[in-house]
């Protein structure tokens, strides 16, 4: 089907992303100045422009139909492409701006670059603001494609076309046990690294870490007493028992010595990972982007 945008409201487009986004007409009404009347009345020519209801009433608001969430694929990138081309001439001046900034993260993420963000702010743009955002990959994503984050960091293997993104660094894996453990001693050998308990770090939330899929494959096992979602809460678990976990050597070394903690390299070869920033790129060209990615990539030259 052919329109002719002379004859269509654009203003329609403008309320169907702020239902999207907000999925409840009052909400969304409120958003872009409207009254509620008036977004059900825009939400009506819409229905009747593309000939689906779009939205679904459900408990926790309007659920989106399938042609809504096609449409909101390409109608949102293009909303945004025009923001960028309105904001172009908009002059921003780090030391004077108090503009916030959202970036999406995963919890580690956080304990390493948010330290020497804010450091580095204090310095270079002492007004402006940080929102953190948090989730899992695809809630990650969803935040940066619906444009409530400006970036997002962490490990994203998914390549996806209209993203863009930056190696911010390189971490690799370490075991890490108390100072005085029943078993290990000076160092760790493979055996002791099998025969010991372990603690697991599972954002899945499951029993199975990519070690064990490691060991998987040389036919050996180890065994996990806990699994446990976040990170910041194993060195403390570890300086009380006698297990052992695999972790993120940045982390290790960041509790060692606070919590009488040794630290070894794993026994067995383990892959470690890269830690990216990602922004959707219809804001790769946009200035005040240019200069947040430029920001992130200083502050992780001496982390």
């Amino acid at each position: 089907m052919n329109f002719n945008l002379s004859q269509i409201d654009l203003n329609l487009l403008v309320v169907f992303d702020a239902l999207m986004r907000d999925c409840h007409v009052t909400r969304a009404g409120e958003r872009i100045g409207l009254s509620q009347p008036a977004t059900s009345n825009a939400l009506a020519r819409l229905r009747y422009l593309t000939k689906d209801e779009l939205f679904i009433r459900a408990k926790s608001g309007l659920q989106p139909t399938p042609v809504a969430i096609a449409l909101a694929n390409q109608i949102q990138p293009a909303l945004q492409q025009i923001q960028i081309a309105l904001s172009l001439a908009e002059s921003f001046e780090p030391m004077t701006s108090d503009r916030v900034f959202a970036i999406g993260m995963t919890d580690y993420v956080e304990f390493v670059l948010l330290p020497p963000l804010l450091e580095k702010l204090e310095q270079v743009a002492p007004n402006l603001k940080i929102q953190v955002r948090t989730g899992d990959r695809q809630q990650l994503f969803d935040l940066l494609d619906n444009g409530k984050v400006d970036l997002i960091c962490g490990l994203f293997p998914e390549q996806i076309p209209w993203h863009q993104e930056q190696l911010l660094f390189q971490e690799r894996f370490v075991c890490v046990c108390r100072q005085d453990h029943s078993l290990i001693q000076d160092s760790l050998s493979l055996e002791e690294y099998l025969t010991t308990s372990h603690l697991l770090i599972s954002i899945k939330e499951d029993m199975v870490g990519r070690v064990d899929d490691t060991l998987a494959i040389q036919g050996l096992s180890r065994n996990i007493r806990i699994s446990i979602p976040h990170f910041l809460v194993a060195p403390s678990i570890i300086a009380r028992t006698d297990l052992i976990t695999t972790l993120a050597e940045r982390v290790a070394i960041a509790f060692a010595k606070d919590l009488n903690l040794k630290v070894f390299p794993c026994p067995l070869e383990i892959d470690g990972f890269s830690v990216v920033m990602r922004w959707h790129q219809s804001t790769t060209n946009q200035s005040t982007h240019k200069w947040l990615r430029q920001l992130f990539s200083e502050i992780v030259v001496n982390i």
